[in-house]
């Protein structure tokens, strides 16, 4: 069972340049040249990647008159990774760390129905070809599911034509294999923004 840890509240207080542009709806290149302009903060990590800390990145998008990037309340936006493919489990991961995120995985629909009860995810992002109850069922039981129903899927697939039936099915939108981080970073953004929490007794206030 592919496990990934928490990332701890420390990890989630900046953002990787990728993130931060899929938020803006902008090029990882266009974020770069406000970085280098001094209009945004950054630092670099040991490793020389870009970081940018969120309360900078906040001051950043109200001087710009853009929406406020969204945060849940702690341990931040929950966010359940469903794929039996380990190295994408492990990409989508790397993808979202350095992000307002706590993360889970599953590896299979049983499993993810079994984690959406205990970790209560804002988002799911489901694979379509799962071993015992596949991505497509996994998504209509979460619909036909009071405690559920409003919860964002993101789907993944490696066949487009599934793309029709995962929505048919209830997905709030979908992406394809090999995946395009972009692409993906920014419907995270995009159905993160309008998550609301959840708890198995409803919506809180």
């Amino acid at each position: 069972m592919q496990k990934v840890k928490r990332p701890s509240a420390r990890r989630r207080e900046h953002l990787t340049t990728r993130l931060a542009a899929a938020h803006c709806q902008v090029s990882i290149p266009t974020l770069r040249r406000w970085i280098r302009a001094g209009e945004l903060g950054a630092h670099l990590t040991p490793g020389g990647h870009r970081r940018i800390d969120l309360d900078e990145f906040q001051r950043f998008l109200r001087a710009q008159g853009r929406p406020a990037y969204p945060v849940g309340p702690e341990p931040g936006t929950r966010v359940l990774l469903v794929d039996d493919e380990p190295l994408v489990v492990q990409m989508l991961h790397d993808l979202l760390i350095d992000g307002p995120f706590a993360i889970e995985a599953a590896t299979d629909g049983y499993e993810a129905l079994v984690k959406v009860g205990t970790f209560r995810p804002a988002l799911i992002i489901l694979d379509v070809v799962l071993a015992g109850l596949d991505g497509i069922e996994a998504c209509r039981c979460l619909r036909r599911m009071p405690e559920t129903r409003d919860v964002r899927i993101l789907g993944v697939t490696g066949h487009p034509s599934m793309v029709p039936v995962l929505l048919g099915a209830g997905a709030d939108a979908c992406v394809t294999k090999p995946l395009d981080l972009d692409v993906v970073c920014r419907e995270i953004t995009r159905l993160t923004r309008t998550t609301v929490p959840h708890s198995l007794t409803g919506r809180e206030g």
